[in-house]
């Protein structure tokens, strides 16, 4: 009887122990767990930019490929003819200035911020860059104020350097003049316009009175992405190119 009772009275403290050692797994598991979880929402969302940010980007009208450095001082990028940078995350207080080929392209006085600040916060600017008949660069701005994001929806941005175009984008249409449904309208030049758009393929075209430009795809948009559409070119010719808004962020990542 006694060598039972000690068995019996043996086993208590290892129950208890084996016991207390379970509990502490499933504590220790917890702040596993939940790092887990938020290593899975990093993931998914990725490092987002500050919320005072503004962006910045240059697309190249010229025929020439020019060597572009933009405010985050970040290496240069070679960009071609017809092809635009992603967007540059800039600081409040930074120099939106960009230097093309080494130089600052020329810039009318007061058609663009010197630097970014509260007023810029959110916008996205677009520097156009053209080379002049004298070998110079020069550069005309256009900033797309901050607009709401739709998760379910993508968005449709445009952007008119077109001189003397009230700038149209529509639908492509076979055997329509000045194409079919129209997804811009009335887009002056030198300014910006943002519509959101179902996730959908579709081919545009760009208007400009009598005139038509080449058709364009468009890529199909996941719910939440930003596509952006240029409209160039003299009133006569209009040219329509777009780029997806990427953002170089975090620095270098690209």
């Amino acid at each position: 009887m006694m060598t039972i009772r000690k068995e019996h009275c043996a086993s208590k403290p290892l129950s208890a122990t084996l016991r207390l050692l379970a509990l502490a797994m499933v504590v220790c598991a917890v702040p596993i767990a939940a790092h887990a979880s938020a290593d899975d929402v990093a993931s998914l969302y990725g490092p987002q930019p500050p919320a005072d940010a503004t962006y910045l980007r240059v697309l190249n009208l010229s025929t020439l490929t020019a060597k572009v450095v933009l405010p985050s001082g970040a290496r240069p990028v070679d960009l071609g003819p017809g092809a635009a940078t992603a967007l540059d995350v800039v600081r409040p207080g930074t120099s939106l200035q960009v230097k093309v080929d080494a130089q600052a392209p020329m810039l009318q006085p007061g058609s663009a911020p010197v630097a970014a600040g509260p007023d810029t916060v959110g916008a996205t600017i677009t520097l156009a860059i053209a080379h002049t008949e004298a070998g110079a660069w020069r550069a005309v701005p256009i900033a797309a104020p901050a607009a709401s994001t739709d998760a379910l929806r993508a968005q449709l941005r445009l952007f008119n350097f077109a001189e003397g175009c009230d700038g149209k984008v529509a639908l492509e249409r076979n055997g329509a003049q000045n194409g079919g449904p129209v997804v811009f309208e009335h887009v002056a030049s030198r300014h910006a316009l943002a519509r959101s758009i179902n996730p959908v393929a579709a081919t545009l075209v760009a208007v400009c009175g009598d005139a038509v430009s080449a058709p364009l795809a468009l890529p199909r948009l996941a719910a939440g992405q930003s596509y952006s559409l240029f409209l160039s070119g003299p009133a006569s010719r209009p040219v329509l190119r777009g780029a997806l808004d990427t953002l170089d962020w975090p620095r270098g990542a690209r």
